[in-house]
């Protein structure tokens, strides 16, 4: 028996897409530095050095003193001779007071007073380090003060461009349903 039969196709639709891609543009404009120095501040001080050399030591171990030191040496040597002085007359005293000794002391004692000196040392003492020298350096004094440094920047936003994508959608293919029917054609109620 030759029964009928149906027969169905079905298609699917098919969409097509044509897509163009997004686009950035970003530009970032150059920051404005600005810099201001204020220069450094240097103060230098000094005081004046000094130089003493005192010869008068030098000067008077070569005789050629002041006066007055010259009179202070005769007036402490003169003390000194009258002491001395003063000793021998005692002593010349106690010797001529011994009679009883056989001895001719006012002779000899006025003999030796004939011919006795009395120095008077009028120069100082000589010495390789009778010039004193006194030196006294400077001192510096300094002050910095630092200068400042001051930094100002203007900063610019980003430009920033968009360019949307685009879709375009098309239709390739559409849907369908188509039926068929082979062999015989049946009629029946049942």
């Amino acid at each position: 028996m030759n029964i009928p039969r149906i027969q169905i196709q079905q298609g699917y639709s098919k969409i097509g897409l044509e897509t163009t891609r997004g686009q950035y543009s970003i530009e970032q404009p150059k920051p404005e530095l600005t810099i201001m120095q204020e220069p450094g501040r240097l103060e230098l001080s000094t005081e004046k050095s000094s130089l003493e050399i005192d010869s008068r030591k030098a000067w008077s171990a070569l005789g050629m003193a002041r006066f007055a030191e010259i009179t202070d040496r005769i007036a402490q040597n003169a003390l000194r001779i009258s002491y001395q002085n003063i000793g021998n007359i005692a002593s010349d005293g106690d010797r001529m007071m011994q009679i009883q000794q056989k001895e001719r002391a006012f002779g000899e004692i006025a003999r030796d007073k004939v011919f006795q000196e009395f120095p008077i040392e009028i120069c100082g003492d000589p010495g390789y380090d009778n010039v004193d020298i006194t030196y006294t350096p400077s001192r510096l004094s300094t002050n910095y003060t630092p200068g400042s440094v001051t930094f100002d920047v203007k900063t610019s936003k980003p430009v920033v461009d968009y360019y949307p994508g685009k879709v375009n959608p098309y239709l390739i293919q559409k849907n369908y349903i188509f039926m068929s029917s082979t062999g015989q054609s049946l009629d029946a109620v049942v």
